[in-house]
């Protein structure tokens, strides 16, 4: 049985109507919709806000392997526009850790199965963050 867990995102993942699973592997998958209210392009989704369902995702993936931590470093390759009200798929996971770093990639899909925007990054564990606010467990889902 493939056994996920609901995740509590971040504000602006809140915001933007994102549902964060930990998968059983440990990697992290979020649903959204996409909204006007996200638009960039006529039509389309922004950019940043596609980079920004990508760290969220790639940051929970490392807080959920152990690492409290920041983004240090993010790339992002766009590769199709994301029209509005568009149900994208992200999928992240650790790739691997050493010491501080936890070096992450995620993946942003469209329904089709087309790969819109591919994505790297560095994240750097800072102990002394505080707990509330970060990517909570929450219950576990059938």
């Amino acid at each position: 049985m493939n056994q996920r867990r609901r995740v509590r995102g971040s504000k602006f993942s809140q915001w933007i109507g994102a549902q964060f699973y930990l998968e059983a592997d440990g990697s992290i998958t979020v649903q959204a919709t996409l909204r006007d209210a996200q638009g960039g392009p006529p039509g389309h989704i922004h950019g940043g806000v596609l980079a920004s369902l990508l760290d969220e995702a790639m940051g929970a993936a490392a807080w959920q392997a152990g690492h409290k931590s920041l983004a240090a470093n993010l790339s992002v390759n766009f590769k199709q526009a994301v029209p509005v009200g568009c149900e994208v798929l992200v999928s992240a996971r650790v790739e691997r850790i050493e010491g501080r770093k936890a070096y992450t990639r995620g993946t942003l899909t469209l329904p089709d199965g087309t790969v819109a925007a591919e994505a790297t990054a560095l994240f750097i564990a800072v102990p002394d963050l505080p707990d509330d606010g970060g990517f909570v467990l929450g219950e576990l889902l059938p």
